[in-house]
């Protein structure tokens, strides 16, 4: 005998299956969330890592600044040391020169002729004094440029005295003549001599 099955079998087939979709959506639903949650995850702490790795290139930035600052301090104070080892270089190769245009000086100053003050700026220098007369400043200027030490001398003034000295009767001192002198200008500059002393001493210089 067969069976015949009165039951809505449709409706309960129909439940299943709406429970089924219910139960994958929610399955869906949950791995979405989950792979939402690792995402936010990853990236956060990718953020956290670029904001890390932000901030060691800013701190490193601000190092460097400060190493920067104190080189160049650093090379400011190597600067300050090189010239004042330049100046001193100077000095010393001018020193031999000095002492050559004093010892000079005697060898090419005339007797009626004396000096009141010497001058030196460079390579120019100015001599100041007393003559009895132009003819003599002639006679230093012509010893002058006769010595290899002095170039282009010239007599920048001379101015005789006009005030002759008063005897006084009642004073035992005598009038010196050089206070009849008149007072003198004379410019020259280094002569060769002293520009192959300055030369040799640059070779030098630089040699050491």
């Amino acid at each position: 005998m067969s069976k015949i099955n009165l039951l809505p079998w449709r409706d309960e087939l129909r439940e299943a299956r709406k429970k089924q979709f219910i139960f994958f959506s929610i399955c869906a639903a949950l791995v979405g969330a989950i792979f939402v949650v690792l995402a936010w995850v990853y990236f956060n702490q990718k953020l956290t890592d670029q904001i890390q790795a932000n901030q060691i290139v800013v701190t490193s930035n601000q190092e460097l600044d400060q190493k920067l600052k104190s080189l160049d301090g650093l090379q400011e104070k190597r600067k300050e040391i090189v010239d004042r080892m330049h100046l001193i270089q100077n000095l010393q190769s001018q020193r031999p020169i000095i002492v050559r245009l004093l010892d000079e000086l005697p060898r090419v100053i005339p007797k009626n002729v004396y000096l009141t003050k010497f001058t030196r700026n460079g390579d120019s220098f100015t001599l100041e004094g007393r003559a009895e007369s132009p003819n003599a400043v002639a006679e230093l200027m012509r010893l002058m440029s006769a010595s290899p030490w002095y170039r282009n001398v010239f007599m920048s003034s001379f101015l005789a005295n006009d005030n002759k000295t008063a005897i006084n009767t009642q004073s035992s001192v005598v009038p010196r003549d050089e206070d009849k002198y008149g007072t003198f200008v004379v410019t020259a500059d280094l002569g060769e001599k002293a520009n192959d002393i300055n030369a040799l001493t640059s070779i030098e210089q630089r040699g050491d």
